[in-house]
């Protein structure tokens, strides 16, 4: 691979209702640009997922399984040039065997029976000179005996996987007659799989009835395909291969999302933006709507198959909400509901919110729980997990400042009660360097009106691994029923290391504009969907604009501390300044007069990440201040 040069061809046409308006984005992949220039690999975290599916049965014993511990029981085969094989291997760690790096989440092959082999294949190691030559790699591995399922009518097949989508197919296949035909189950393709770059649970476990195709069958083959379709793609990892039957009862929930963006529910049918940090005034005039899927995988048909969710308020009550019920049918043809409460939830108090969603039916009592948790805030809007101001839930980023031009990085906010926009934060990666230039910037949804800025800002010492905070020129009004975009502007760096962090939201709405680094063939100024959510946020208030002047004579010492400190005013003018938690609410108010120190005593508060906001005349500057 030269350079880690990676070629893309990616066409996907997405259309995104925001508010009152319709963007027609079109995805293009044509040259899959050098990928240290482009992305650094998003980390998964463990406070917040609805990646995992919630499902509660007693399993009976497997008909058949394969732990993928001798190659020998599977057939091997490809029809690529040059060939690119399926691998068996024990080495778990998966990023060993990559060209190039993978995101911490997936360094490791977390599935039941790794230790003792898996299959794996990897587009990645492919020359770039000998793929993209017009033969797509092509590779495929059977079971070698054939399955007797005679007398079991009811089966279903189950693997765990691991995988990371660019512009490739997988999937399985199953035949009843030893190979004469086949049905395909499509895992992901070019087309229909979320966003490019997008990393799969790890494992994934994957369930599919298979009772139409295998069903009283003695001659049953299994076959995982894979095509990278002529693109430079990434890998497929697959163990723990078994057929059991499915179960006479059984629940499942997935999809859950707590979100509430109305036009794609009033017009697509589509899930809710997941504000993980929801300004009060916002959750009030649109409360949070709880969906998720809820689907038959026994045989049974399910009565009155409900949706329950619990939310947990910060002072621990406990608010019950409910779906109307349903009736599932069962395998050989099974039912699934996309599903809400029949009310939404309403906040009353800021602080961390639960929730927690379940199914159940007539005849089965509940599925696992899923918990997902949202924080109520002041004035912070924000779709990332990095709850404590410190970092530790986000990884990776999305490049700013690029050699070949700088990026533009943006996260779109429903607005549901008229606000006024302030100030911008956005977390810079560990990977940037100092002296790197931002503007922070302000859209409508469709990312073609411009509409405010901020001053340039310089990139200081402190502000790397941190959040950086910048005021807009002046307040710019926003107006319930419209969205808007919240960007940060990036200036051409040498040495493409200017980036945004990101995390792993996947209901939300991020985006890239391409200034000429051909991440897409629609050119110069257009938008493209980032794979995961960016590390940027609103904050709403009263600061008009930026002073970095004043706030290089403004120093914090100790800083970490453990409350107690000093601030030192190097200005010629006195200074009022307060303290915000990472609600956005104002937990002390001071002022320094000129030329002189003030002791401030915060020992009072719990440990973790704080703003010190220096105001004078409607200048703002904003410093990090960290409790020990």
């Amino acid at each position: 691979m030269t350079n880690l040069l990676k070629t893309q061809n990616m066409k996907r046409l997405i259309l995104l209702f925001i508010a009152l308006f319709t963007i027609n984005l079109v995805y293009a992949q044509q040259q899959k640009a050098p990928l240290v220039n482009y992305k650094i690999e998003a980390k998964s975290n463990s406070l917040f997922t609805n990646q995992n599916n919630s499902s509660s049965l007693t399993q009976p014993a497997p008909l058949w399984s394969d732990d993928c511990s001798d190659p020998a029981t599977w057939n091997f085969t490809n029809s690529s040039l040059p060939p690119l094989d399926w691998n068996w291997t024990t080495n778990t760690d998966v990023s060993s065997q990559m060209v190039t790096g993978l995101p911490a989440s997936l360094e490791t092959f977390n599935s039941t029976t790794a230790s003792n082999g898996y299959m794996i294949i990897n587009s990645d190691a492919a020359p770039g000179n000998q793929d993209q030559n017009g033969t797509p790699i092509i590779a495929e591995f059977t079971n070698t005996q054939p399955i007797d399922l005679t007398g079991y009518q009811n089966v279903q097949l189950t693997f765990q996987h691991s995988f990371r989508w660019w512009n490739d197919t997988r999937g399985v296949r199953v035949s009843g007659d030893n190979g004469l035909t086949w049905t395909d189950f499509e895992i992901s393709n070019a087309t229909t799989y979320n966003t490019p770059n997008q990393n799969s649970d790890n494992p994934h476990i994957s369930t599919y009835n298979i009772s139409s195709i295998a069903g009283n069958q003695s001659q049953v083959l299994v076959q995982f395909y894979y095509d990278d379709n002529d693109y430079w793609g990434w890998y497929w990892t697959v163990d723990d291969v078994v057929i059991e039957e499915v179960p006479d009862n059984g629940l499942e929930c997935t999809d859950e999302t707590f979100g509430g963006w109305w036009v794609g529910y009033q017009s697509l049918g589509d899930v809710g933006i997941d504000y993980t940090l929801y300004p009060m005034a916002q959750a009030t005039a649109n409360p949070y709507r709880m969906e998720a899927v809820v689907s038959n995988i026994g045989v049974n048909t399910q009565n009155n198959v409900t949706l329950h969710v619990d939310v947990e308020e910060p002072n621990g009550n406990i608010n019950s909400y409910m779906s109307s019920p349903s009736n599932l049918v069962g395998a050989p043809n099974p039912m699934n509901d996309t599903t809400a409460t029949t009310a939404d939830f309403s906040p009353s108090s800021m602080g961390v919110h639960n929730f927690t969603f379940w199914a159940t039916s007539d005849s089965f009592p509940t599925t696992d729980t899923m918990v997902m948790s949202s924080i109520v805030t002041d004035t912070v809007f924000g779709v990332d997990y990095d709850w404590d101001g410190t970092g530790t839930n986000l990884g990776g980023g999305y490049y700013l400042g690029r050699t070949c031009g700088g990026q533009v990085l943006a996260n779109v906010f429903d607005i549901y009660e008229n606000t006024q926009l302030t100030s911008i934060s956005f977390h810079v990666s560990a990977s940037s360097v100092v002296g790197a230039k931002v503007t922070v910037e302000v859209y409508e949804a469709d990312g073609q009106i411009y509409l405010e800025e901020s001053d340039e800002y310089t990139l200081q010492v402190q502000d790397i691994d941190s959040w950086v905070t910048v005021p807009l020129l002046s307040p710019y009004p926003l107006f319930a029923g419209t969205g808007y975009m919240a960007a940060v502007r990036g200036t051409q760096h040498p040495t493409d290391t200017s980036l945004i962090s990101a995390t792993s939201n996947v209901n939300t709405s991020s985006y890239i504009q391409d200034n000429g680094c051909d991440i897409g063939s629609q050119g110069f100024g257009y938008w493209y969907t980032a794979s995961d959510a960016l590390a940027i946020r609103m904050n709403f208030g009263n600061v008009s604009s930026v002073n970095q002047e004043m706030s290089s004579r403004l120093s914090v010492y100790p800083n970490p501390c453990n409350g107690i400190f000093t601030i030192e005013n190097n200005n010629e003018e006195d200074i009022n300044f307060s303290i915000r938690n990472v609600l956005g609410q104002i937990t002390f108010r001071g002022k320094i007069n000129s030329t002189s120190n003030s002791k401030v005593d915060l020992s009072n508060l719990n440990s973790g990440i704080y703003t010190i906001e220096y105001d004078v005349e409607n200048r703002l500057s904003n410093q990090k201040l960290v409790i020990e």
